[in-house]
């Protein structure tokens, strides 16, 4: 009957209205299909480049380390480093826009070709481990980036999420120090959470997560005590590095 048929075809297309989103612009240009246009991923993803492998930079494919890896200044203890894009213009501007205007949401949009572009980068982990903050500092800000990020790629990948490490020192920002400053800055500022403890890490491969990686300092004071609890291997996964040759 028609008038079912129309009825029916009017309750598919609310179904599908409420489950899925509709084809949005560009997140970083506005202008071209998204998430991210092929222009914006050419300018800022650089498919055509590869990551250091010790500290995540951008680097040319044909050296498996940044120069200043090969030169001993790079984080210790990882066993892989993956940056996603490199931190600058509006790649740099969406990060920001996350973090210091509360709009932690808008990384559900990029999480899909974030997931695909891992998964090729980085062996499957047991589980998703988020840099922690300070309970001062998340008061403050009223969400981890790096937890939002982690749970939007545990929903996406299947894997399982564990808050498995603990800031229990507040630290002054990071922006503004050198490598040597910030690893100072950071000694004895993370420990294994309850959770992490509860849900067993000795042996186990962990995806460590972060919003951007500069001179690796934090990854590597997280994989000290990771290390230190027996954890298999520790890869970094990261929206952003800079480029080597940056100023």
């Amino acid at each position: 009957m028609p008038e079912i048929q129309e009825t029916w075809e009017i309750v598919k297309h609310l179904c599908r209205s409420l489950l899925y989103e509709k084809q949005e612009n560009c997140i970083l240009c506005g202008k071209a299909d998204g998430p991210v246009c092929s222009t914006c991923e050419g300018e800022y993803f650089h498919p055509e480049l590869g990551r250091c492998r010790q500290c995540g930079k951008l680097i040319v494919k044909e050296h498996p380390l940044c120069l200043d890896c090969r030169e001993g200044r790079g984080p210790k203890g990882m066993d892989k480093v993956a940056a996603w894009g490199h931190y600058t213009g509006a790649w740099r501007d969406f990060i920001h826009t996350v973090k210091f205007k509360s709009q932690p949401y808008l990384l559900g949009k990029i999480v899909r070709p974030l997931a695909d572009w891992a998964v090729n980068c980085l062996p499957p982990p047991d589980a998703l481990m988020p840099v922690p903050m300070h309970f001062e500092r998340l008061a403050e800000r009223g969400f981890n980036q790096s937890s939002v990020l982690a749970s939007a790629l545990h929903w996406d990948l299947g894997v399982p999420l564990v808050e498995g490490l603990e800031r229990i020192t507040p630290t002054t920002p990071q922006v503004g120090l050198n490598r040597r400053e910030r690893l100072h800055n950071l000694s004895g500022t993370f420990t294994l959470s309850r959770a992490g403890k509860n849900w067993g890490v000795k042996g186990r491969r962990i995806w460590l997560i972060d919003d951007v990686v500069t001179t690796g300092a934090t990854l590597e004071a997280c994989a000290h005590v990771l290390r230190e609890q027996g954890v298999g291997e520790i890869y970094g996964l990261t929206l952003a590095a800079g480029l080597e040759g940056d100023k």
